[in-house]
């Protein structure tokens, strides 16, 4: 009789974790969303400013305008960061394989997200990971990060 309700909710609590994520039914449109997501991680980071030298730190600007390009990427990390929670809470991880998206990187969104976001992001991630939607190795990259053994 145990082994009857083990195999029972065996079965019930692999099925929701398989099926906890809804279908992406415009795969082109998602490509797009989030490119444009990962284009927004990149752009003050590759701009001038912030690139100038290895990471800026050879940067002839001052540091106050240097402080307000930041303050504008850590605007767009932000709405990034909240809207892959969304995305991946409602849908699971999204692989470029899965919404056929050559190079997305989306991974970065997490690991330039702002310690706010750090105990969401890591529950997410444990949860897609479970799952078999999010790799090892991404993973992992993110799991250090939000935990800070990076």
């Amino acid at each position: 009789m145990k082994k009857r309700i083990y195999i029972f909710f065996s079965i019930l609590f692999f099925s929701l974790v398989s099926f906890g994520q809804e279908t992406i039914t415009d795969t082109t449109e998602m490509c797009k969303t989030l490119r444009k997501m990962v284009e927004n991680d990149q752009m003050y980071r590759n701009g001038k400013i912030l690139k100038d030298g290895k990471f800026g730190s050879k940067s002839t600007y001052s540091k106050k305008v240097k402080d307000s390009v930041w303050v504008l990427q850590r605007k767009l990390d932000d709405e990034n960061t909240e809207k892959l929670i969304k995305l991946t809470k409602k849908y699971g991880w999204i692989p470029d394989e899965r919404i056929n998206c050559d190079k997305l990187n989306i991974w970065l969104i997490f690991r330039h997200s702002d310690k706010k976001y750090y105990n969401e992001i890591a529950e997410v991630i444990e949860k897609e990971h479970n799952a078999k939607r999010l790799n090892d190795f991404y993973y992992k990259l993110m799991s250090d990060h939000v935990t800070g053994k990076y």
